[in-house]
C-alpha cells in the first residue's frame, strides 16, 4: 500500500512506516464482499442474539410470574391456617 501523504511503499501496512499516516479508513469500499453464504452466517448471528435477547426477558417475565403466584397461594394458605384455628 502506497502512503498518500509521502508516496512511501509500505507493503501491506496500514500505518505508513515514514511518517505514520493510518492509511486504511473503514467505510464500505474497503470492506471484503461477502458471499451469500457468509451473509447468510452473519445474518443468523444478528437475528440469533437478538431472539436470545427476547427470551431472556420472556424467561424472566415467567419465572416472576410463576414465582409470584406460589408466594400468593402459599400466603392464602397460611391464612387459611391461621383463620381457621
Amino acid at each position: 500500500m502506497k502512503c498518500p501523504r509521502c508516496k512511501t511503499e509500505n507493503g501491506t501496512r496500514t500505518i505508513c512506516s515514514k511518517c505514520g499516516y493510518f492509511m486504511y479508513h473503514p467505510d464500505i469500499a474497503n470492506r471484503q464482499k461477502m458471499t451469500k453464504g457468509q451473509q447468510a452466517v452473519a445474518d443468523t448471528k444478528i437475528v440469533g442474539k437478538k431472539v436470545g435477547k427476547v427470551l431472556k426477558y420472556v424467561w424472566m417475565i415467567i419465572v416472576l410470574i410463576v414465582t409470584s403466584f406460589w408466594l400468593v397461594a402459599g400466603m392464602v394458605f397460611l391464612m387459611g391456617l391461621i383463620t381457621d384455628g
